[in-house]
């Protein structure tokens, strides 16, 4: 049965890659021109901070895909003074199953200002575009969730900005 579940894991995991190509035109088009991203890592379980999986690490992973790629990285207050008030926030989820397994989620969303249609007047922050994936990860391979499923991530949101925004 544990068989079973590694493969259904597998298999979702496989499924997951290969849907993170492709991304909805109104998701990629929510892009256009926007002046930069604010990066927000969500805090990570302290188990996992334990066996090496850090939100700095994380946060600097991503900030540097952003910056090679030629997308702003906004402060907070930059941000706040855009009207997109845009932002990447990224939650890694994880599950400690045995000693020495994790199984790892991880959800990239950008989030900003938006209004509803029936009242223009009324704006909210929402997310716009998203991408998810998943792994399962030794405790002593944790860290390598970051290049193995977060950077991927990463870049291709990179490369969907870039292809709204081309520099």
């Amino acid at each position: 049965m544990r068989y079973i579940g590694m493969a259904m894991i597998l298999i979702l995991i496989g499924f997951d890659l290969n849907a993170a190509e492709t991304v909805a035109p109104a998701a990629r088009e929510s892009l256009r021109g926007l002046p930069g991203v604010h990066v927000l890592i969500e805090d990570i379980s302290p188990d996992a901070q334990a066996d090496g999986l850090s939100k700095g690490e994380i946060q600097t992973a991503v900030e540097l895909i952003l910056r090679s790629a030629g997308i702003r990285i906004l402060t907070v207050s930059e941000t706040l003074a855009t009207p997109s008030q845009s932002y990447l926030h990224i939650h890694v989820g994880t599950n400690k199953s045995k000693p020495e397994r994790y199984a790892l989620s991880v959800r990239l969303q950008l989030w900003q200002q938006v209004f509803l249609v029936q009242r223009p007047a009324h704006t909210m922050s929402a997310p716009t575009y998203m991408e998810s994936g998943t792994g399962t990860f030794s405790s002593r391979m944790l860290r390598d969730a970051i290049s193995e499923v977060i950077e991927p991530m990463v870049k291709t949101f990179a490369n969907n900005f870039l292809a709204v925004n081309p520099r």
